[in-house]
């Protein structure tokens, strides 16, 4: 016969393990001097972590310095000359001059930087300025390294500083630039590991390591003691041989590096008498019993309250079918489960009806938002149609017709659902060819597609919305309207995004019609500019905040032209199964 649990009391539970507690702390509060021992440790670790903090930071606005100065440089007009690969001789020459004089000015004024230089493969420019500190043979490796850098495309400008060893020397540089033209900063490790800047009493060690905690600098003083690099840079640890040190230290923003304090420690019982150290062996003794104490609340307690939060972290993380689970001899942790099992049961029950309430919701506003857009469409498609009757064009109304047959079927077919990227084109290429037959200056479109977005599922009439306003409210007979549509893969740190743009020639939107329609509540059934809110609210509705969006003008030479651009985010599953696949045309002209 199987034998039943006796249940009893959670009180009863508690006042044991309370008691069980609080009779050893008792013991513990008569030997107060190991926790005094600690709290001085402890006040000296927190000094020390100040301190290097202080001094880290100093570093890193060093370091932030120098990126800002020489990512102003990169977008000069001196810089570009050099990274377009400018073929007249005399041109490279002065921009690569006028660069590496501004770099030498700035040099004193950056104290921690040794080194800038100049790489250009275009522009076939090498240039660098050196502190004096740096030997003629240092100076030789240094440039060889750069150069080899560059000409193999080791760094780029996400790497942001990194270390690297040369001449038995530890140096962290950071690339600007790209595409074979470069501006290279150089930062000794030693100079940046000057404890003299720092205002410690007892003997210390300023040094650097990579995040695997090797040591990149003061590698004699750090193998000769003993030290271990290995460990809690959190709070602080103790390591070394005969000689211990304090070791704190924490990451280098915006490095590969970690910068380390090591102060000369006497050890946390260093400052006892021979009568505190009995009483701390004594306090130890007394701390066998935690063992024993902790075994039973683990049993008892612990066990089914991490249960039931392990249920909870399940549930938070979208599983609603977790249950709580597992009888114990605590009456009240059994109804607690019992309960928390019946209401989560009429939660998952609210919550599906809920999501049933707002999908069809959703539904009615997306068929709501799509018939929208398309009054405005139709009455320009019968405009044509009768400007071409007057014309007597009546093979190109026949065309013309079937070309608005294949629009329609377009919009009603898929109303509902996501289109693949390419549909949409062949969408916007028939709308121009409508175009064609109806103006005496038909409009010209470009398109230049990557081939891994041709089966991107997109919004139907997301571009055609922003072709059809370039056509509606750009169209001049004094030049010929140009449209650009353009998809394209963007990376921006962790995320993907397909970034499609549609650019025309058409002189720009308005500055008040920018501010406007880049309002992000800007309201749905507006009266003017519907087709883009219309977008907006669309794209809002099926990717949420993480679909973005952009109209501004851009400099088109004669006249400043029109941009709009969504950025939809893309999995990259889907982009590197695209990438399988045979490549088809990079850009064709409609």
């Amino acid at each position: 016969m199987k034998s039943v649990k006796k249940e009893v009391s959670f009180r009863r539970k508690l006042m044991t393990a309370v008691l069980s507690v609080t009779l050893p702390l008792i013991a513990l509060l008569l030997f107060s001097n190991l926790y005094s021992t600690q709290a001085f440790n402890r006040k000296i670790a927190d000094s020390n972590m100040r301190t290097m903090d202080y001094r880290a930071g100093r570093m890193e606005e060093q370091l932030d310095s120098v990126n800002d100065f020489l990512t102003g440089l990169t977008v000069s007009d001196d810089y570009r000359t050099l990274s377009g690969g400018e073929k007249t001789p005399l041109k490279a020459y002065l921009a690569s001059y006028t660069l590496i004089t501004q770099l030498k000015t700035a040099l004193p004024a950056y104290g921690d930087v040794g080194a800038f230089f100049i790489y250009s493969a275009p522009s076939d420019a090498e240039r660098d300025i050196f502190d004096d500190s740096i030997s003629y043979a240092q100076k030789e490796r240094l440039r060889a390294f750069v150069r080899n850098a560059v000409e193999n495309n080791t760094y780029s400008y996400n790497m942001q500083w990194r270390h690297a060893e040369i001449g038995g020397k530890a140096y962290l540089f950071r690339f600007y630039g790209g595409r074979g033209t470069y501006l290279v900063a150089m930062v000794p490790l030693a100079a940046l590991a000057d404890v003299r800047y720092m205002q410690i009493d007892t003997d210390a060690v300023m040094l650097f390591s990579d995040k695997n905690n090797e040591p990149l600098t003061s590698v004699d003083f750090v193998e000769g003691n003993g030290i271990n690099l290995n460990g809690d840079y959190e709070n602080y640890f103790i390591s070394g041989g005969k000689q211990r040190y304090m070791i704190v230290g924490r990451d280098l923003a915006g490095t590969d590096c970690r910068a380390i304090l090591a102060v000369n420690e006497s050890g946390y019982f260093g400052s006892l008498d021979g009568l505190q150290a009995a009483l701390l062996v004594l306090s130890l003794l007394a701390l066998v019993l935690i063992p024993v104490i902790q075994w039973r609340l683990t049993s008892s307690i612990s066990k089914p309250v991490e249960g039931l939060r392990s249920v909870m972290e399940h549930i938070r993380a979208g599983n609603l079918e977790a249950k709580a689970e597992g009888k114990t001899n605590i009456r009240e942790f059994n109804e607690v489960n019992e309960t928390f099992n019946t209401m989560m049961t009429q939660i998952k029950d609210l919550k599906i009806e809920s999501y049933e309430h707002e999908i069809e919701t959703q539904k009615a506003e997306l068929r709501y938002m799509q018939l929208q857009i398309r009054p405005h469409f139709f009455l320009n498609c019968l405009k044509s149609l009768y400007a071409l009757a007057e014309a007597g064009k009546y093979d190109r109304i026949q065309k013309m017709i079937l070309e608005i047959s294949k629009h329609i079927r377009y919009i009603f077919t898929d109303s509902m659902e996501l289109v693949p990227l390419s549909r949409e084109l062949d969408h916007i290429e028939n709308y121009i060819e409508m175009q064609r037959g109806s103006s005496q200056y038909p409009p010209v479109c470009r398109f230049d597609i990557d081939p891994r977005l041709r089966d991107l599922p997109i919004p139907p009439l997301s571009l055609q919305s922003f072709v059809e306003n370039c056509v509606k409210h750009v169209y001049s007979p004094d030049y010929v309207l140009k449209i650009e549509v353009k998809a394209a893969v963007l990376r921006s740190g962790a995320d993907t995004f397909a970034d499609l743009t549609v650019t025309d020639n058409g002189g720009g939107f308005p500055e008040d019609v920018i501010a406007e329609i880049n309002e992000p509540d800007s309201p749905l059934y507006a009266q003017n500019h519907v087709g883009i809110n219309n977008v907006k609210k669309r794209l809002q509705l099926i990717y949420g905040d993480r679909a973005l969006y952009a109209f501004f003008n851009r400099d088109m030479g004669e006249r400043m032209g029109s941009v709009s651009e969504i950025l939809i985010p893309i999995d990259l599953v889907m982009l590197h199964a695209a990438e399988d696949e045979p490549d088809g045309e990079e850009a064709f002209n409609g």
